[in-house]
Order: structure tokens, then C-alpha cells, then sequence
């Protein structure tokens, strides 16, 4: 059985990309094309995890992310960041934000996968 995913990043091609891999191994999912649109989706769907772009117009992804794990109802949600930026502080930017796991851009979609199905089996 899938699982309820949000995928939230400014780029189509990378939330089309995911969006079907996730579809075709079984999961629901939804997709946001900023922060704001996100955190509106979050509180309408309450998805169990979000794969999220850092870098996105208006809210970044760190904030989306502190969002999420602060407030009581969502902290349980698990939480992918994506990021071209793949340097040992945007890391560690991450883990601060309270992230789950951390990608840099480009990925490997199967690692990806991988990662999602070792969050949401955990």
C-alpha cells in the first residue's frame, strides 16, 4: 500500500520526474510549486512525508521544513531535503531545520526511492 507524499520544488521537470516514479511504485501524491503552496497543502492533505526543494522563491524549503517540525499536528511528518547546493553546511542548515534526510541535486531518482521507502518503513 503508498503512502500520502507531497513533492514541493519550483521546477517541473523535477517534480514531474518524481511524481511519476513515486506514482508507479504505489504512492499517492500531491505537488506544491513554492513554500506557501506547500504549507496550504500540509494542512489540507496531512501527507507523511515531503520531498522539498531548498531553494524556491519566497519561503525556502529550511523554512517550510522548521514549519513542519515545529508545530504539534505535522512534526510527525517525515521530510526529504532537496538542494543544488551540496556543500557540508547546507547539510548541516538542514539537519537544523529538523529534516529527515537530505539530497543533493541531481539525484538519483532509485536512491531517492530508496530513501523514502527507508523513512516511511522506519
Amino acid at each position: 500500500m503508498g503512502y500520502r507524499l507531497l513533492v514541493v520544488d519550483d521546477e517541473k521537470t523535477i517534480r514531474d520526474l518524481i511524481t511519476f516514479r513515486l506514482e508507479f511504485h504505489g504512492h499517492e501524491v500531491q505537488i506544491a510549486e513554492n513554500g506557501e503552496e506547500a504549507l496550504k497543502k500540509i494542512q489540507d492533505a496531512a501527507p507523511e512525508l515531503v520531498v522539498l526543494d531548498v531553494m524556491m522563491p519566497g519561503i525556502s524549503g529550511y523554512e517550510v521544513c522548521k514549519s513542519i517540525k515545529g508545530s504539534p499536528e505535522t512534526a510527525g511528518i517525515k521530510v526529504i531535503l532537496l538542494t543544488a547546493k551540496g556543500g557540508t553546511q547546507d547539510e548541516i542548515d538542514g539537519k537544523e531545520a529538523g529534516a529527515d534526510g537530505f539530497m543533493s541535486k541531481p539525484f538519483r531518482a532509485n536512491l531517492l526511492i530508496a530513501k523514502i521507502d527507508e523513512l516511511l518503513n522506519d
